[in-house]
């Protein structure tokens, strides 16, 4: 090697080794398991069973979004179901489309702490924990709030950049306070399950699990008051269970592993075509499973002997883009919006 090269070579060696020497120090607090097997327990599809609620299904209207940009404050109401309800405007959320490396104008997913002080918002790539208590204060409630530096310090906290897939599945473990979602993308048999610091708003433990060698996996996740965990999807095609149908498997963390069940009776029809959220009301102790102007509760001591009667089904007057719902310990419920991002609260839930 000639001089020259020697000249050129040595300063990029050491740039590199930089590079890999802090690359590794981000990454070493980062625990990760590698679980082995599948964590979907064996079921016999055979013995699955419905409970046939009402066909309330909100069509498919994604192709055709409307947009909320406003001024004052947003109100959407319920025009069908079985249970009616009414939402309006709690808070606009900051976004930075010019800014490449950021995506807050494409919220996904939604986590309210149990006294309603902060959300947390998952974005592709980032999650922002606002202080909706300061925020208030600040009577930036119903506009774009275009905050100074040192509001932004005070009310609003921007985590670093991460690889969070899809990122919709933020949710809340109310037994150990804690926050977990699934990395992947929008449906697949391999995921990771990664717990998130509500300091850092970075990955602190991270789960690598294989779910089924049968079923899909969805981007979706909630946690009830005794720590187990849930997941979803709205069956298609012509498999053994019938197309349209939520089904449901619920599982529980251990020793770094999780493990699913499957819940043996599916809920026939969905609220909408695309699900995008699922969450944990501590307060009625359901499930809610949200798709595009449609969400559906159940009970969660009566799953898999579910009623029709046990079921509730609300359907919204708006062509919005739901993106994810949340409660407080008081049971109020947050709804998140897209175009533009948004956070509303429910009269009631």
């Amino acid at each position: 090697m000639n001089t020259f090269k020697q000249k050129i070579f040595i300063p990029i060696f050491i740039l590199v080794m930089c590079l890999l020497s802090i690359s590794i120090s981000t990454n070493a607090k980062v625990k990760v398991y590698n679980q082995h097997g599948i964590a979907l327990k064996k079921f016999k599809v055979s013995k699955f069973k419905y409970v046939h609620n009402h066909n309330y299904t909100r069509k498919d209207y994604h192709k055709h979004y409307h947009r909320g940009y406003r001024r004052t404050h947003n109100h959407i109401k319920s025009y069908g179901g079985n249970y009616r309800t009414y939402a309006k405007t709690l808070f606009f959320l900051t976004s930075a489309r010019r800014n490449s490396k950021h995506r807050r104008w494409n919220p996904q997913s939604l986590v309210i702490t149990p006294n309603g002080k902060f959300a947390f918002v998952m974005y592709p790539r980032e999650v922002v924990r606002y202080n909706l208590f300061k925020l208030h204060k600040m009577d930036v409630d119903f506009k774009h709030p275009i905050l100074s530096e040192k509001q932004i310090k005070s009310a609003v906290k921007f985590g670093p950049i991460i690889e969070n897939g899809h990122g919709q599945s933020l949710s809340y473990n109310y037994k150990t306070h804690r926050l977990w979602f699934i990395n992947m993308g929008t449906m697949n048999k391999h995921a990771k399950l990664e717990e998130l610091s509500m300091k850092t708003l970075k990955p602190v433990q991270i789960i690598k699990f294989h779910y089924s060698k049968a079923y899909s996996l969805s981007n979706e996740l909630a946690f009830d008051k005794r720590g187990n965990l849930y997941t979803y999807t709205r069956t298609s095609g012509n498999g053994a269970i019938k197309n349209g149908t939520l089904r449901i498997s619920k599982g529980y963390i251990s020793h770094h592993k999780v493990h699913f069940k499957m819940i043996m009776q599916g809920i026939r029809h969905a609220p909408g075509y695309l699900t995008q959220s699922l969450s944990y009301n501590p307060r009625n102790n359901r499930l809610y499973f949200v798709s595009d102007g449609g969400i559906l509760s159940a009970p969660v001591n009566k799953l898999g002997h579910l009623k029709n009667h046990d079921i509730r089904d609300t359907k919204f007057l708006t062509r919005r883009e739901f993106e994810g719902l949340a409660f407080t310990k008081n049971g109020k419920g947050h709804l998140l919006l897209n175009r533009s991002p948004e956070i509303m609260t429910f009269s009631h839930f």
